[in-house]
Order: structure tokens, then sequence, then C-alpha cells
């Protein structure tokens, strides 16, 4: 777990290489969080996939903009 105030949230947590600013609370943040998406209900046939994930900023836990390989 990192040294940040806030519980960790998430399935994995990811060190950055650099320490970065956060765009939504401008904090530096020396990793990210992981949360898992499960799709649970859909009103129609959908070819969305049915999972997915978010990478937050540990403290504020706002949404970045990022990819996992």
């Amino acid at each position: 777990m990192s040294n940040h105030d806030s519980p960790w949230i998430g399935e994995a947590e990811y060190a950055l290489e650099t320490p970065l600013a956060c765009p939504h609370c401008r904090q530096e943040m020396r990793a990210v969080s992981v949360v898992r998406l499960l799709r649970t209900r859909v009103d129609f046939v959908s070819t969305l996939p049915r999972r997915g994930h978010v990478i937050i900023c540990p403290p504020c836990q706002g949404i970045l903009s990022a990819s996992l390989n």
C-alpha cells in the first residue's frame, strides 16, 4: 500500500516511474489504483464489453486517462 491518507480502494496498485500531479486534485501521485468494472444491467442486447478497468488517483479517487497493456 502506498503512503497516502485515503483508504486503499481497488484491485491493484501500480507505481509510477516518475511522480505526477493529479489533474483533479493537483496532489503528487507516486502510484495509481485500478478498479474493476462489471456490467450489471443492460436493457438491450449489447456489444459493449462485460468488464473493464478504471484507473484512479488514490488521494481523490478521480478517474484518470491511462491504459494497461
